[in-house]
This record gives structure tokens, sequence and C-alpha cells, in this order.
């Protein structure tokens, strides 16, 4: 693998990563772990003083997987590029739906390939910040010292608990249904996506303020305390980037699912203020 394609698998904006007009600096990295394989797929670019990164974690063996991450990318890729985007939450649901449809019509031989990915996403346009997730991939924001992640995972696990807690269910099948915890609800590819993570109302960010995209071989391996403490070393971007995704791997050891990372470091005092949007 070499250097660069560690840096974006989806290489629309090709280059090193360096400070936006828009005040923003994103620096992304990926590794494969101890897979064979490769099946995230990353992209980060910016036009007109907006971003958008994003995250894509295949599912369904080694060519299903790797193709399914590939076109979700870079169908929100392309479409960044070429919309008009009025209505941000609405492209980012918009491109989920089509991604969705374009992964669940992958064949093989003319039969289904089966193939998934999971999608985190960001668009920041000024200092609003707008997100998607679906599957089990995250989405973290940094400020002061605090990590939050505003997404849930789309697992079974999250099903079952909701379920227990709505009294549908008894505590006995809760706990026989947890060895299938892990196993995906929502994801790009499962055909006529209906569960998806999204925020209207727009997140408004701060000057110092750090947002991370990952793959869930980032965060099974890194504690959410880890995470923060890296975040907070004040590193380069592009050096904390490849910190956070080297610690995972090596943590991991020799299960270590394919990881990666794209950050997002606010520096607006740089480029002067700018007023908050009436909700």
């Amino acid at each position: 693998m070499t250097e660069e394609s560690k840096i974006v698998t989806v290489q629309v904006d090709a280059g090193v990563p360096r400070e936006k007009q828009s005040g923003l600096v994103c620096a992304a990295y990926s590794e494969p772990g101890a897979r064979s394989s490769q099946q995230d797929s990353l992209f980060c670019g910016e036009r007109d003083g907006m971003l958008l990164a994003a995250v894509c974690d295949g599912m369904g063996g080694m060519n299903g997987g790797e193709i399914a991450s590939g076109i979700a990318a870079r169908i929100f890729a392309e479409a960044f590029y070429a919309q008009e985007l009025s209505d941000p939450a609405g492209f980012l649901e918009e491109m989920a739906h089509k991604a969705d449809e374009a992964v669940f019509g992958l064949s093989e031989g003319g039969r289904p390939m089966g193939a998934g990915s999971t999608i985190v996403s960001v668009l920041i346009r000024g200092r609003s910040l707008y997100w998607l997730s679906v599957g089990d991939s995250r989405i973290y924001l940094f400020r002061r010292g605090e990590l939050l992640c505003p997404v849930r995972p789309h697992n079974y696990g999250e099903l079952l608990r909701a379920r227990l807690a709505e009294g549908k269910i008894s505590g006995e099948a809760y706990r026989a249904g947890l060895k299938n915890a892990e196993a995906l609800i929502s994801f790009l590819g499962i055909g006529g996506l209906k569960l998806m993570e999204a925020n209207r109302q727009p997140f408004w960010l701060e000057d110092g303020d750090q947002v991370l995209l990952c793959s869930d071989g980032l965060y099974r391996s890194l504690s959410e305390e880890r995470i923060r403490e890296l975040l907070m070393s004040g590193a380069n971007p592009s050096i904390l980037a490849r910190n956070l995704v080297q610690e995972a791997v090596e943590a991991g050891g020799i299960r270590q699912d394919n990881t990666s990372a794209v950050l997002i470091r606010c520096q607006f005092a740089r480029k002067g203020p700018e007023t908050e949007p009436e909700p």
C-alpha cells in the first residue's frame, strides 16, 4: 500500500492535507489492520467554503465490501461537486438513499452480490455541521476536553435494548439475543433504507472543535478515554489521524479489522468572526 493510498481511498481531492479557506483542516488515514484487504473508503473535499467528509466501511466478502464502500463514497463525493447544496441535511439523506440503491443493485455473474457498507459523513458549511450515520461507524465531536458521540449504532443489540426498555421483551429474551448483538440492522445496500441518524438543525462549531469520523476498527480497539486523550494532545491533524489509527491497529493485534479515521479541526480564529445562524 502506498503512502498516498493510505490518505484517501476515493481520491477526488488529492494532496497533502492543508488548512482550507473555510478555517477547517482535514486529515485522513487508513490501515488494513490484520485483514488481507482494505474495505474502508474515505473522502474529504472542499468547495465554495463547504467541506464534506465520509468514512465508509464495506461488508460482504473481500470484493463485495471493497466495491460497496467505494461506490458509496464516490456517490457522495461526485454529487458534492456537481449539485447545488441549499439543503445540506437533505443532500446527505438523498445521497444515502442513492448509495443504498446502488449497492443493493450490485451483482456478480448475474446474481446479487449481497454487499453493503456503513457510512458516517459530515457536511460543514460555514460553522454549521450536519451529520449522517448509517450502520455502526462513529462520529465524535470534541470540544474543550469533552468527547461526544451524537449517533447510535444500528445493530441488533441496540434494538434489543430498546425493546427491553419498552417492555416488549423479557430479560431472558434480551440476554438470549445478545449473541447477535453486533449484527447490523441498517446499512447501505440493505434495500429501501429506512434507518439513519441525521440532524436537521445544524450543530454550531466553535474555534478549536475537532470532528472525528472513524470505522469500527478504531473505536473497538481504543477506549473513548484514550481517543479523548489523543485529541487533547494538540498534535498536527495529519499526525493525529495517523496516531489514532496506528495505536488502534497495535492494540487490536492479530484480530484487528480495517481501521480508518478522518479528522477535522476548526481554526476559525484565523478566519475572523461569523454570526451564528438563527434556529
